[in-house]
């Protein structure tokens, strides 16, 4: 599969925000690293995010910074399966 990573936080809220899942996610050291499946709508999404395009839910927006920090910031499990990981609706 050809994977999109990216270290970007807020990139990644929106995305999930927007309805992409997150494949898989790792820590190193102080950083974490968010994968995604590599599609035509999620470049699409990436360069609206960078050009200041994109609209969005802003309590899509912040249920997703929530979760995600949950998600990063959980012992229960240091390498959990996130395919199905989505944003409160």
């Amino acid at each position: 599969m050809n994977t999109y990573p990216t270290q970007d936080f807020y990139l990644t809220a929106f995305l999930a925000a927007t309805g992409i899942p997150i494949h898989n996610f790792w820590r190193d050291a102080r950083l974490t690293t968010f994968e995604f499946e590599r599609t035509d709508k999620l470049l699409e999404l990436v360069r609206e995010y960078y050009a200041d395009e994109a609209l969005f839910s802003p309590i899509q927006y912040g249920n997703s910074l929530k979760n995600l920090k949950c998600l990063i910031h959980s012992t229960h499990n240091e390498n959990p399966n996130t395919n199905n990981f989505r944003t409160a609706r």
